[in-house]
């Protein structure tokens, strides 16, 4: 949650505690039990939503580590065999840039190469096989290209898993404004049954206006904005 959002279900919770001490103030089938029923709902709400948006995703770095070992291993071995054919190592070598990208367009390109399609006629099919086996030849795993593409697969369904936890914790965010702007409402109902019931209470109502009130963001002192001056920070709407 943001500075703001939290500030906003502090103040839910202080709500929730002032009606709880006071329970026998608002007997059940009224309509202050009813709105308290409502908080202690958006709490339970919140709560869920809370937990949702920190994405439980894959550390995709042991998936790059196994995939630039294949590509290492690949290209050594197709520069030996390029000692005897110079043309033959250029599509094996290493992405001159580096990152993810990159390494998953070579691997496409090696794998578009080395690894039998439904569609390949017959003579795609022994040429494949035949450029295999010169790297086989070369006593690399024989079944480094089955290896290649399972490592390239499993990156792939990592980064599609990774950007639905994204996307999920997008969500929840947004589902926590939204609770707690309804709690915004339900609070200020329950606001004017209580000024009303202790109206002739104030020790009451002094308690219920430091419950219900939002507080303020701490003012940011002069070293501080030296210190981060420069550096963009979000601005939050006052409550």
């Amino acid at each position: 949650m943001n500075n703001r959002d939290e500030r906003r279900y502090q103040r839910l919770t202080s709500v929730q505690t002032f009606g709880q001490e006071r329970a026998g103030d608002f007997p059940p089938g009224f309509k202050g039990a009813q709105l308290l029923s409502q908080l202690d709902q958006y709490l339970v709400d919140l709560n869920a939503a809370k937990a949702a948006q920190m994405p439980d995703r894959i550390s995709k770095r042991p998936l790059l580590k196994a995939l630039d070992t294949d590509c290492r291993n690949i290209a050594r071995t197709a520069r030996a065999i390029g000692l005897d054919d110079p043309s033959f190592a250029a599509p094996y070598q290493m992405p001159d840039k580096p990152g993810e990208t990159p390494l998953l367009t070579h691997i496409d390109a090696m794998l578009a190469r080395l690894e039998d399609q439904a569609d390949d006629p017959a003579d795609t099919l022994a040429a494949k096989a035949a450029l295999r086996a010169r790297f086989t030849s070369y006593e690399i795993a024989a079944d480094f290209v089955q290896t290649l593409r399972q490592h390239s697969d499993a990156l792939r369904a990592a980064s599609r898993v990774n950007q639905g936890e994204i996307q999920g914790g997008v969500e929840n965010t947004m589902r926590v404004g939204q609770i707690l702007d309804a709690a915004g409402d339900t609070i200020q109902q329950f606001d004017a049954i209580v000024t009303n019931k202790y109206a002739l209470e104030p020790e009451k109502l002094r308690a219920w206006r430091t419950a219900s009130r939002i507080e303020k963001a701490p003012r940011r002192t002069r070293a501080s904005a030296a210190g981060s001056a420069g550096t963009p920070s979000a601005a939050f709407p006052s409550a």
